[in-house]
């Protein structure tokens, strides 16, 4: 599941309005995807994902959190974007390496998009920068590091979380 502060990022860096259509593609537990489709209540989201244990988690999650405005799409991205509506924000946490066809059908559907794409390997990270750059987007990376305190005897000690990488990228806006 991605962090508290991590999806906080992810929604400052994609800017969602009340009525957007937003994607959460690679949607893993649907964390993101709630979390956009409460910003976007006027609007529309899509959580697309293909693991039969995170749907039932996704759908889980909408529930608890009362995201009536968010649609499960069942499939493998970017086969599954076809039919989705035009997007104003897109945020891609899983790819299955197919990250360069996600983008592509992203900004095919709309070259405006607002993107975020999350890597936690340098890897992803060059590859989705690479990409970008195919793409003349502009990339601003960001890196967050959370710790978080836990007890030890009377002492606290801040234990580490892996970092993450968030790339954003819009045409329109340049974030």
């Amino acid at each position: 599941m991605t962090k508290q502060e991590v999806r906080a990022a992810i929604l400052a860096k994609l800017a969602v309005r009340p009525e957007d259509t937003v994607w959460d593609v690679g949607a893993g537990t649907g964390s993101v995807a709630v979390e956009l489709a409460l910003a976007a209540r006027q609007g529309r989201a899509y959580a697309v994902e293909y693991k039969a244990e995170a749907c039932a988690l996704i759908e889980e999650n909408r529930r608890r959190f009362g995201a009536w405005n968010l649609r499960l799409v069942r499939g493998t991205a970017p086969e599954a974007l076809e039919e989705l509506p035009l997007p104003d924000a897109v945020f891609i946490g899983g790819s299955g390496g197919r990250l360069e066809e996600i983008v592509g059908a992203v900004l095919a559907k709309n070259p405006k998009a607002r993107l975020c794409v999350s890597a936690i390997a340098l890897e992803t990270l060059s590859s989705a920068l690479d990409i970008f750059s195919a793409l003349d987007l502009d990339a601003e990376v960001t890196q967050i590091a959370v710790s978080r305190a836990k007890p030890g005897g009377r002492l606290h000690l801040l234990l580490a979380n892996n970092p993450v990488f968030l790339l954003s990228a819009c045409r329109e806006t340049g974030l």
